[in-house]
């Protein structure tokens, strides 16, 4: 349930939450602003979110502390329409999703190793509540308004609440135990990590692949309206390449066994490269759909590729501290720069843009060879501390 939840979350934000703002009197720079903004601020808060969730070896409270962020930003948005308060509604809110989108990552891969079962096959609930809110918010906008987007936000960040506060409890604490010495260790151990050139060769590579979206991301629904298409159209074409991405995440245990975390990563990149292309020349709709297919290589593959490399090369003890790092640098430092230059050359020369995202899929390529080059296929650091695995 708190994949589907946080699946519902993006289904709404990503095809129409642009259009929200613009629809809010925001201009296509100040759009920009704003979400490369909350995602260049996810390079402090992510990590931060990680590691004291590491040091308290508690992801669920956290998780929550931030899920309440996301519910209180998007539902103020409801209520104003001032462009200062949206900025201090929407950024806090789009920032504590993406630190807590990683967090219950990790806990998705723990449970999957500590149960024995495929974490593909839990991911795809998070794609098929994406799939479904889409549909939702497509036929929403276009009976109702484009209002609706922020009531259907606040909607999906009440059930993530819900369905966290349904994860197991974390144990009662020793109260010998402090947590400034448990926070110092793991800011060690983090030090130790970001000191790995593997492990940054890997955020590299992940990173760019993954902010080669920027443009689709920030500024694809947008680019369809003005080329004409409804907000119907766009809520059944946005999450097309989303049934890709459920196909290959429910059969991730038998492509981990067939292809490394490293090849996935190159696939990924180069499937980058094909899609952007074909989407920056403003196709017909039937070439349309055929680049949305491709989204399960853009995205699914090189996901499952940073997921399982950090499963394999990094103690369990730091599992969401790296996963915050690779989200951070992904999601937030690299999209956010890749959101924020395709505001300005979007204003410029269109969907041509994507061409930008086509460069950027090439030098994820290059990357994950180097990477592959680099890597043993085992842990990239050794601590002196016994991995922790009562809790989530």
């Amino acid at each position: 349930m708190s994949q589907a939840s946080t699946g519902m979350i993006s289904g709404v934000f990503l095809p129409f939450f642009g259009a929200f703002l613009a629809w809010r009197g925001l201009s296509a720079g100040q759009i920009g602003l704003l979400l490369s903004t909350a995602l260049l601020l996810r390079a402090l808060t992510g990590p931060v979110s990680g590691i004291i969730a590491d040091a308290h070896n508690d992801r669920r409270s956290v998780m929550l502390v931030l899920y309440w962020i996301v519910f209180v930003g998007f539902g103020a948005l409801a209520f104003t329409a001032s462009p200062i308060l949206i900025f201090l509604a929407a950024v806090p809110a789009y920032v504590a999703y993406g630190a807590a989108t990683p967090l219950l990552e990790s806990v998705c891969v723990r449970l999957s190793e500590r149960y024995n079962f495929d974490y593909g096959r839990v991911r795809i609930w998070a794609s098929t509540a994406f799939v479904m809110m889409n549909v939702a918010g497509g036929i929403g906008a276009r009976q109702l308004g484009i209002f609706v987007v922020a009531p259907m936000l606040a909607m999906a960040a009440a059930l993530c609440i819900f369905s966290t506060l349904m994860l197991p409890a974390p144990p009662a604490r020793d109260p010998k135990s402090k947590l400034m010495p448990r926070l110092r260790a793991t800011f060690a151990e983090t030090r130790e990590l970001l000191g790995s050139g593997v492990f940054l060769v890997f955020l590299l590579a992940a990173s760019v692949e993954q902010a080669s979206h920027g443009f689709y991301y920030g500024y694809g629904g947008l680019h369809w309206r003005q080329l004409g298409y409804s907000e119907t159209l766009i809520g059944i074409i946005w999450p097309v390449g989303v049934l890709a991405e459920i196909v290959l995440f429910s059969q991730a245990q038998r492509i981990l066994r067939v292809f490394d975390p490293c090849k996935l990563l190159l696939i990924g990149g180069f499937v980058c490269v094909v899609r952007w292309t074909i989407l920056a020349f403003d196709p017909a709709l039937p070439i349309v759909v055929f680049a949305q297919f491709l989204h399960g290589g853009t995205f699914a593959m090189a996901h499952l590729g940073a997921v399982f490399f950090i499963l394999r090369a990094v103690p369990q003890r730091l599992a969401a501290t790296a996963q915050s790092l690779y989200f951070v640098c992904s999601q937030g430092v690299m999209m956010g720069l890749a959101t924020l230059l395709s505001g300005s050359v979007y204003g410029a020369i269109g969907g041509r843009a994507y061409l930008l995202m086509s460069v950027m899929g090439a030098v994820a390529m290059g990357l994950a060879v180097l990477l592959a080059r680099r890597w043993h296929g085992g842990r990239i650091i050794h601590g002196t501390h016994d991995e922790r695995v009562d809790t989530i």
